[in-house]
């Protein structure tokens, strides 16, 4: 390494992700052609990881916190599966870390992760911060799985970790079903939440089911993508296309 590059590894000394503003500032000495220069050099090398455009991990990203990364590639918080682990509510390490943002989608690979970014325009709210991460808090959590299925393992992963979560704020999970929810999904939610009552004993508060029952209109799919063959679910208008042995198949299995 030159001087100067090893001047720059020095003052980046455990630090995670840096960019180029990053280095401009700690370095008011270089002109910026130098800095850029002197970071492309680094990331040649291996000292650096190029994330994106002026966006770098220090050092091999297989030793950082991918959530970290996950964030810096695109603002936003943790979601779907990737926040289920987060509170250990599933027992697998996901290798595709989701990240639920405004306006923004993309994929990137970043060493054995691929990180996915979902837009979720206005419902990309009901955020905490879990050990210096931004990740959506537990009720968001459940709410983002119902909304997008696809991203968190489908109905069994769903209903599986509703059974193992100790504590959801019921309150505000109905908060974002009345301020977001089309009807369908009020009627495919208060299906799954009514068979997880009452087949494995989740403790889902009457008031929650009576405003997703009261939001029952026209005949619906479990699964819109699925065909229509399945059991009709008259209470709810909704044809059960996926069938309760797969709702539940972590509880039959």
């Amino acid at each position: 390494m030159s001087r100067t590059e090893q001047d720059v590894m020095r003052v980046l000394e455990g630090v995670e992700i840096v960019s180029f503003e990053d280095v401009s500032q700690l370095f008011p000495e270089l002109s910026r052609d130098m800095v850029r220069k002197v970071l492309s050099s680094l990331s040649k090398k291996g000292y650096l990881f190029r994330l994106k455009r002026g966006l770098y991990a220090v050092g091999d990203p297989a030793t950082k916190n991918p959530y970290s990364i996950a964030l810096a590639l695109f603002p936003g918080y943790i979601a779907f599966s990737s926040a289920l682990r987060l509170y250990n509510l599933i027992e697998y390490e996901p290798f595709t870390l989701f990240v639920a943002t405004p306006g923004t989608s993309g994929e990137r690979r970043v060493g054995e992760y691929t990180i996915k970014a979902v837009a979720l325009g206005e419902r990309a709210t009901g955020v905490t911060s879990r050990d210096g991460i931004y990740v959506s808090t537990l009720a968001k959590t459940f709410f983002d799985c119902f909304y997008k299925p696809c991203y968190c393992g489908g109905y069994s992963e769903i209903t599986k970790a509703l059974y193992e979560a100790h504590e959801v704020n019921w309150g505000e999970f109905l908060s974002y079903f009345k301020r977001f929810a089309s009807s369908s999904l009020c009627q495919r939610t208060g299906y799954v939440l009514e068979i997880v009552r009452d087949d494995v004993g989740v403790k889902v508060p009457e008031s929650v089911i009576e405003y997703l029952l009261g939001r029952v209109k026209a005949w619906t799919r479990l699964v819109p993508t699925l065909p229509s063959r399945g059991t009709g679910i008259g209470r709810w208008k909704l044809i059960d296309n996926l069938g309760k042995e797969r709702i539940l198949g972590w509880a039959y299995g």
